[in-house]
């Protein structure tokens, strides 16, 4: 398959904005990024998912390097803070990786475009409830909102479960999707399909989509997954012994299976509740074997989390250093290592650059740099600190997490207390000196 450059050069333009395709099939809704706000898809034109009014707008926009509104804003404060924005690395990593629309090979500028990148949330099925989700994205959310009686998300701005599960239309999108898909050889332009949830390892549609690609081959094609890794291993195995059968058969070019975790230890196993990280890690060690899968780990970035980041960053280095390399087709990579901030109450900026400076230096050194992708992750986590370095404290928002966190301990009978004493101090007082 033949790849170009993404022709687009304005100051704000965003490789995502045009080749990227959020679907959430639950609340009946598109994006384009993971920052961004969703849009609701017209149930009686689902295959225009991808050219909403709004994403056409937005890509107008950044054709006349203005920053779109909706929530192009992050990369946008990111980047004035001197960061390295998700927008930033899609043209540092994804231009010379992923195709860009077909449509711009004949016309540079052409703003209704076909997605060479599929990003698919079928429903909220998961058998855990990270602190900084809600029931958006975690039946166990819903069901402990159900069982307290009351809503209860992390902050304003997120999607309640009565918002997220209210699609009417369901049965018949998902139907639709799949002949889209199916139709005009859209299957053949995709080149990466991404599934999550929930838990992608415990929904039905994700035996749907094995058996679509099965019936569609796309040599070409990524299957990429994120899970939680909190599967029954027999179960698990089971998947995996699947997936291996459509790369043997050249039904895909290969699985790329990203496990979520943010951190080593105990901390973790409250921050994502319900976690086993026992099993996970059994999980994690039997896709070490598995030469044909590029194996990563998605950590999210926040306040909770990042004084124990470094010990994930040795298990990741250490399992890097067992890794054999096998020649051939499946040559085995390096296990990729991938980060987001958490933008909501544990959002590291509401504790400005003095809290964790010593965290963000271990960081930095532990990070690997032999490969491109590496050091370009890097230099992202660089750019994080560099954001820290001029982002103000917050104490609003640090006594928001504090009161989030008493009111999670009720539910869950734990102690936030044991787990972060670093945190349990007045930040007014720093606040105060900082003034004066």
């Amino acid at each position: 398959m033949t790849h170009k450059i993404f022709p687009i050069k304005t100051e704000t333009a965003c490789l995502l904005k045009w080749n990227w395709s959020s679907i959430f099939f639950n609340s009946g809704t598109s994006a384009s990024c993971h920052r961004t706000q969703r849009y609701p898809i017209d149930s009686n034109n689902f295959g225009n998912f991808h050219n909403l009014p709004e994403k056409i707008n937005a890509r107008e926009m950044m054709l006349e390097g203005q920053w779109p509104s909706g929530g192009c804003e992050y990369c946008k404060i990111v980047e004035d803070r001197q960061g390295f924005s998700d927008r930033q690395m899609s043209l540092d990593q994804l231009q010379n990786k992923l195709l860009v629309p077909p449509e711009l090979y004949n016309n540079s500028t052409e703003t209704s475009v076909t997605p060479t990148i599929l990003e698919i949330y079928f429903n909220n099925t998961c058998n855990m409830a990270c602190i900084y989700c809600g029931p958006h994205f975690s039946s166990k959310w819903e069901d402990e909102n159900r069982r307290f009686g009351k809503e209860f998300v992390f902050d304003s701005h997120a999607y309640s479960a009565q918002q997220a599960q209210n699609n009417i239309h369901y049965d018949t999108m998902v139907a639709e999707f799949w002949q889209w898909l199916a139709q005009d050889d859209h299957y053949k332009t995709i080149q990466r399909y991404h599934v999550l949830g929930g838990e992608p390892f415990l929904l039905k549609e994700l035996d749907d989509s094995i058996d679509f690609w099965s019936q569609h081959g796309n040599p070409d094609l990524v299957f990429s997954i994120i899970t939680n890794l909190n599967i029954p291993h027999e179960r698990f195995v089971a998947y995996i012994k699947k997936f291996e059968k459509l790369v043997l058969s050249n039904k895909i070019w290969k699985l790329q299976l990203t496990a979520s975790l943010d951190c080593w230890g105990t901390v973790q196993e409250y921050v994502r509740w319900r976690l086993d990280l026992g099993l996970w890690q059994k999980n994690f060690e039997f896709l070490l074997n598995c030469s044909w899968i590029d194996l990563s780990i998605n950590s999210v970035i926040s306040a909770l989390t990042i004084k124990q980041l470094p010990a994930l960053i040795e298990k990741i280095n250490e399992w890097n250093q067992g890794q054999n390399k096998v020649s051939g087709r499946w040559k085995s990579e390096k296990i990729l290592h991938s980060f987001n901030t958490s933008p909501v109450n544990d959002n590291i900026y509401n504790f400005g650059p003095d809290v964790f400076g010593q965290d963000f230096k271990r960081v930095l050194e532990l990070m690997p740099n032999e490969t491109e992708i590496q050091r370009g992750h890097l230099k992202s986590m660089q750019g994080i600190a560099d954001a820290l370095a001029n982002s103000p404290l917050n104490v609003p928002g640090i006594e928001k997490l504090k009161k989030y966190l008493d009111e999670l301990d009720f539910r869950r009978n734990t102690n936030w207390r044991d787990h972060f004493p670093w945190l349990d101090q007045d930040f007014s007082v720093q606040y105060h000196n900082d003034s004066n």
